[in-house]
């Protein structure tokens, strides 16, 4: 117990306080914590047997619309049933996979913790009801308790209970340390004594002991006794310091008053009494370098101004018996009446050369005024001339952190046409520093900025007089190649004639670059379709042919729209992604092997062709995607596989779990491969490995798994070699199980 008393407060009030609030707070923490688990019990209760009755309420309903298959009924009736606040997700399933299901999109207010959320789920069930009629078997309802909504109302009731718990522990507190304070407050009497003590008051009032402990009176008698002897000692002192003249102080080796004369409270314009206690320092600032420089002597005549008065100050050292400092004896003599005139004549002289100073540096003239009258007239001007200054300093410095933070450069000419001034980003962009540039007229500076374009000597010669009418975009070698906008723009004064204005464009010409190819390649792909579908379309319009060969051109021209509306909305799709960034993507924890398995199922293998071989890994693996934007890069990856092995053979499906915090899903086929040219650029929109237009695709696939798969936090990885097959790799980070 000893080595913890450091840690305790030095307060008897803070212990007794301390101890209390431990006590308070031990009691409300068992009382909150045992109503808060009969709470969440009692709201977890409620809600199992409400969605229990609701359940049983909706299974007739959805009962009699399965048996004449009127599926829509059902849907609104599962709309109608996640509208009640107690379900989250509504669906129906029939005998044959099909599956009805409706989702809330709502979030309830105030939004709980995450982990309370998951605590309700795993909690609650999930409400299967089977819909059997007349013996047959017709499927089941399957209700998702919102478990996010039960979690708010034990969160709003948890927040609550602390609110109370708390305001009940303040009041609690503020309660006792009331009383204990009063019946405490006897020790505050020593304090006060000793602060009457420090200050050096005149009338030191004895502590009075009746009413204090008796542990506290002996001490109590022994502190009068000595203040009463302290206070005669400075009734004499001060009946010997009040004879004397001049204002003195007595400061001791802290730099505090503990001695001060009625005449030194006048010279500072304080009562003496306030004066103790202070540190010299403070009271006299413009001594407070001499009060605390050491040395063997004192000084005597220094003069200073306090306010309208002027002091002479005298320092004596005071020794003790071994010839040890003990502190110091300050004299101040008011010598105000022998510098009026001195510093009435010295104010009037500053304020003259002043005025006549300023003038001069701005205007460039010096004079000085006819008589003493006017005075007043040129300190008003100097004072308005300075105010002028800094104002023009001030923009300066303005305008001088514009041109640092600005990403343009910029070079001014003064009046002969010759650069003033060259900004920081100038030498960035043209390599061309202050010392180059600085003092060349119009020809120097185009042959220097002629020497840093690309195939300058190809180039039409750059003249800064052509750049008023018509900004002229240049490409520049030096000091990297990049793409320059130069304009001239007149300077709008008599010491800045002109302004070049230099701005990189780099970046908007390569995004229009990128665009015009896009676009380019964009309106190649579409014009194949659109070709045949107006070529075959014109033959139906102006010959006649049998309805075996229309109906053949028919199919042609059908074929060719599903491959112009894959096109519009493959491209659709990828903007969307592009644009929003996942924004709209639902992100959620998912079973790896069950999305996958769920998946291969669904895809609709073609005719003829085997389903895709499953290889799952023995030990779940969780993956926080949006299930459906991969699944439905899985099925783009599904679909080359089977696409591009014609000939047949296996299709691969494999879920591999890394060490790395990791898993693979890896999709492999044995079809016509691809060589490590094309496997470069396979990511790339509208690209096609197979150029002989026999497969069909938009060539978009892949660049929109690859977007989906970066999106989600993932890379993707190919690898291929011509007849032999090809293997893709999705590989995601894997989290914890939820």
């Amino acid at each position: 117990m000893p080595r913890f008393v450091p840690l305790l407060p030095r307060s008897l009030l803070s212990r007794v306080m301390l101890l209390y609030v431990a006590a308070l707070l031990l009691l409300i923490t068992v009382g909150l914590g045992a109503f808060l688990t009969y709470e969440v019990r009692s709201t977890l209760d409620d809600a199992e047997v409400g969605s229990q009755a609701l359940s049983s309420m909706l299974a007739p309903a959805v009962a009699d619309a399965a048996v004449i298959g009127d599926y829509d009924t059902i849907k609104r009736t599962l709309d109608r049933t996640i509208a009640h606040p107690l379900f989250e997700r509504a669906a129906f399933i029939d005998l044959k996979g099909a599956r009805i299901e409706v989702v809330r999109q709502d979030h309830p207010s105030p939004t709980p913790p995450r982990w309370l959320v998951n605590r309700v789920a795993a909690e609650l069930d999930v409400i299967n009801t089977p819909i059997v009629v007349g013996g047959r078997d017709y499927g089941i309802t399957r209700l998702h308790v919102w478990s996010e909504r039960v979690a708010a109302d034990i969160w709003q009731v948890v927040r609550m209970g602390l609110v109370l718990a708390l305001l009940g522990l303040g009041a609690g507190a503020a309660l006792v340390w009331w009383p204990l304070r009063r019946w405490l407050g006897q020790l505050a009497r020593i304090q006060a004594l000793g602060a009457q003590l420090q200050q050096g008051d005149a009338r030191i009032q004895p502590v009075a002991s009746g009413e204090a402990p008796l542990e506290f009176q002996k001490t109590f008698e022994v502190l009068n006794q000595v203040a009463a002897s302290l206070q005669a000692e400075r009734a004499q002192a001060a009946v010997t310091l009040a004879s004397i003249a001049e204002g003195v102080a007595a400061v001791n080796l802290a730099g505090d008053v503990v001695l001060a004369n009625p005449v030194l409270g006048s010279l500072l314009g304080q009562p003496s009494q306030a004066l103790l206690g202070q540190p010299a320092a403070a009271l006299l600032p413009e001594l407070a370098e001499a009060l605390q420089a050491p040395g063997d002597e004192g000084w005597r005549g220094r003069r200073f101004e306090r306010g309208e008065q002027v002091l002479e100050a005298s320092l004596t050292r005071v020794r003790g018996d071994q010839g040890e400092a003990a502190g110091v004896v300050l004299v101040l003599r008011d010598v105000t009446e022998q510098q009026t005139l001195e510093n009435q004549l010295r104010a009037e002289l500053s304020a003259r050369a002043h005025a006549m100073h300023t003038m001069s540096e701005l205007l460039g003239s010096a004079g000085a005024p006819a008589d003493a009258r006017q005075v007043n007239a040129v300190e008003a001007l100097s004072r308005q001339v300075g105010d002028l200054v800094v104002r023009l300093r001030q923009q300066a410095d303005q305008l001088r952190a514009i041109f640092n933070l600005s990403p343009d450069g910029f070079i001014s000419f003064d009046a002969e046409r010759r650069v003033q001034y060259v900004s920081p980003a100038c030498a960035l962009l043209t390599a061309l520093g202050d010392r180059h540039v600085l003092g060349q007229d119009e020809a120097g500076l185009e042959a220097l900025l002629q020497g840093r374009i690309e195939h300058a000597d190809s180039q039409r010669p750059l003249r800064l007089q052509e750049l008023r009418d018509q900004p002229r975009t240049v490409q520049m070698a030096r000091p990297m190649p990049r793409i320059l906008s130069f304009a001239l723009h007149d300077g709008g004064g008599s010491q800045t004639s002109q302004m070049l204005h230099i701005r990189d464009v780099s970046q908007q010409f390569e995004l229009d670059r990128l665009k015009s190819e896009f676009l380019t390649t964009a309106a190649h792909e579409l014009r194949t379709p659109m070709t045949s579908i107006y070529g075959f379309s014109e033959l139906l319009l102006h010959r006649k042919m049998s309805p075996e060969t229309q109906a053949d051109l028919l199919q042609r021209i059908h074929r060719q729209s599903r491959a112009m509306v894959d096109i519009l909305n493959e491209l659709l799709d990828l903007a969307r992604i592009e644009s929003r960034r996942a924004l709209d993507f639902e992100f959620a924890p998912v079973c790896l092997r069950d999305l996958v398995r769920q998946t291969v199922d669904d895809f609709g293998t073609p005719e003829g062709r085997a389903a895709a071989e499953l290889q799952l890994c023995d030990t779940p693996q969780w993956v926080r995607v949006d299930a459906s934007k991969l699944g439905q890069a899985l099925r783009n990856l599904l679909s080359n596989a089977y696409k591009y092995s014609p000939g047949g053979g296996r299709v691969m499906v494999r879920v591999q779990a890394l060490d790395n915090g990791h898993a693979d899903i890896e999709i492999e086929d044995e079809g016509i491969g691809m060589t490590p040219e094309e496997l470069a650029r396979v990511t790339e929109r509208f690209y096609r490995a197979d150029k002989s237009g026999a497969i069909p695709g938009t060539g978009l696939g892949m660049a929109i798994v690859k977007e989906i798969v970066e999106l989600m936090g993932g890379s993707l990885q190919l690898a291929s070699e011509p007849q032999r097959g090809t293997r893709v790799s999705v590989r995601l980070p894997t989290m914890p199980a939820p």
